[in-house]
This record gives C-alpha cells, structure tokens and sequence, in this order.
C-alpha cells in the first residue's frame, strides 16, 4: 500500500511537472522558457544536484540551453568547447548513458572528469532528446554522489526528455510556421507594389508591362537591391513629381 501510494505521489509530480512545461506550449512561447522550466523540474523529481540542457544551435553543433547552476553551465560549456564528455557522446549517439562515478569518468573522459571534480560532481546520467530522424540535445543530469538512477528516475529522466524534445520541436515549427506566414504576407504587399511600379514605368516609358518589370529587375540586379525597394522607389518619386502630363 506505501509503495503505490509512493508511486501516484511521482506521478502526480511528474503530471505536474509535464502541465507546467506543456504551459509555454499552449502560450506559443519561448524555448528558453520551455528549457528553464524542463530542468528546474527534472532537478526536483530527480534529485539531481545540477542540471544541464543543450541543443542543436543551427550550425551543426550544439549549445548550451538552460542550466540549474553555476556547475551545471560550466561542466557543459567545457564540454562542448572540448567536444569531449557524456553530453557529447549522448547528442551523437543518441544513445542514454551514465558515468557511476569519478574512476569511470575518468577512463571514458579524463578531461571532463577533472572539469567535474573542481566541481564537485562524482555521477552523471544523460538522456538524449530524440526526434523521428534525428537527435535534437541531450538532457544532463549531475549527482555530488556516485551512483545510478533507479529505474523508476531513469523511466522519469526518459519521459521528461521525450516531453522536451517535443515541446522544443513544436515551437521551432511554430516559429518557422510564423516566419513563413510573415514571408508570404511579405511577398503578397511586395507584388501589389511591383505592379504598381510597373503600370507607372509602363505608361511613362509608352512600353509593356512585361517591359516595365524586366527594366525594374535589371535595375534591382546592377544595384544589388530587393525588387520591392527598387518598385516602391519609382512610386515615391511618383508622389513626389506628379503623374506626367497627358498626351
């Protein structure tokens, strides 16, 4: 009876925990939001002395995204910089992993093992953020004392980072969602000016309209401008003198 009560209490926590980050979700908002709150939560269900998160940063790497403390942030910044530790390892793999302790640490990664020691950690757990196709960060969890997760906090850790590497991947599709939302709102404003510009160059160069616009793209080209800017320059000279005179 005490230990299924003990289990619905972690589940309510984790419940609880996974209602808070999916939060930043339903409000579209920010990633780091969704990270800060994601480690902070696997810190407290966990018991982990330091967590760390890193993700992708676009350029082929992969950076550091949120942090519970100081230790956390400078163990994973040696570790990206050096290219050598746990989080490393799991971010390419994607494969979970743990060092039990500092003799382990030490064979596997004897740089990072000595970043960890001036740091005061003797474990670490890492869970990879996986995507379909991919590996998107990896979750790090830092212990003062040597050991492994139970399989309990190690299902917990799992469930946790497949919620990040969701919650993450939804609002960069979000985000790419808006920005091309934005783009094609710019491109429908920037072909009204374009036709505009036409019609004016069209009626006073007396040529087509296919004319007109292949003018306004060589002029776009020799001076290395946007289409857009090079149109709506014709229509601010346009207010400026006045439509030429009839006939």
């Amino acid at each position: 009876m005490q230990e299924r009560l003990a289990d619905g209490l972690v589940a309510e926590a984790v419940a609880a925990a996974m209602d808070d980050v999916a939060q930043v979700l339903a409000d579209h908002g920010d990633p780091l939001d969704l990270a800060d709150r994601l480690v902070r939560h696997c810190a407290g269900l966990l018991g982990a002395d330091a967590v760390g998160l890193v993700v992708e940063d676009g350029e082929g790497g992969f950076g550091l995204l949120a942090s519970t403390s100081a230790e956390a942030r400078e163990i994973e910044l040696f570790q990206l910089a050096a290219h050598e530790g746990p989080c490393v390892e799991c971010c390419r793999t994607g494969v979970p992993g743990a060092s039990p302790d500092a003799a382990d640490m030490s064979r596997r990664w004897p740089a990072f093992a000595r970043t960890a020691a001036e740091q005061g950690i003797s474990a670490v757990h890492t869970v990879p953020l996986n995507t379909p196709g991919r590996t998107i960060g990896a979750l790090n969890l830092f212990l003062r004392r040597p050991g492994y997760l139970d399989p309990a906090q190690a299902d917990v850790a799992r469930a946790m980072a497949s919620f990040g590497a969701v919650g993450l991947t939804q609002l960069e599709h979000a985000a790419e969602g808006r920005r091309v939302q934005a783009q094609l709102q710019e491109a429908l404003a920037s072909r009204i000016v374009l036709e505009q510009a036409k019609g004016v160059l069209a009626e006073r160069h007396r040529v087509t309209p296919d004319g007109a616009f292949d003018e306004l793209r060589r002029q776009a080209r020799r001076q290395r401008r946007k289409l857009r800017e090079v149109a709506q320059e014709v229509l601010d000279e346009l207010s400026r003198v006045g439509p030429p005179p009839a006939g």
